[in-house]
């Protein structure tokens, strides 16, 4: 894990002293972390990701470094913007074959315990879906497309809970 944040940096072109100066902390203190003998606090990690122009890190380093990211995130890996946009679509219509029967389990309001293991494979299909948004959207940020530009605002998502 402290290797991706070397390479992090070496990929920004910084030296060590210049990323610690940037990250407003010491040079010992970066290199205990890049070493693996202090683990990054997530403040920093943040702050590595502006630094760096690596926005993946944040999702790599509760992927691998949290225990409830490691419980929910998703480690970036596919650099491939052929690889990104195949494995999506490829989600896309696995999730389309399953459409009809998720809408059946859930048109009664419950899934019983017989639907429980379609149901869960239904649910495996979303989770690999999110998996690939994921990768795209991280993809995105790091060819430097604003995401939070391109989400709804706080009062534009109240106006369509209230449109509904």
């Amino acid at each position: 894990m402290q290797a991706m944040f070397r390479e992090a940096r070496k990929q920004a072109g910084l030296s060590r002293e210049e990323a610690a100066a940037r990250l407003h902390i010491g040079t010992r203190t970066l290199f205990a972390y890049e070493s693996g003998q202090s683990v990054v606090p997530p403040e920093i990690v943040l702050k590595m990701a502006e630094v760096y122009n690596r926005p993946d890190l944040p999702a790599n380093y509760c992927a691998k470094m949290c225990p409830i990211g490691q419980l929910i995130a998703h480690h970036f890996e596919k650099t491939n913007v052929a690889t990104m946009v195949l494995g999506l679509l490829k989600e896309l219509e696995d999730v389309e074959k399953v459409k009809s029967r998720l809408i059946s389990i859930a048109a009664d309001g419950q899934v019983d315990e017989n639907e429980r293991p379609e149901f869960q494979q239904i649910v495996k299909e979303v989770v690999e879906l999110e998996r690939e948004i994921g990768e795209l959207k991280q993809f995105a940020a790091r060819i430097g497309i604003s995401l939070t530009s391109l989400m709804p605002k706080q009062k534009e998502k109240a106006a369509l809970r209230a449109a509904l």
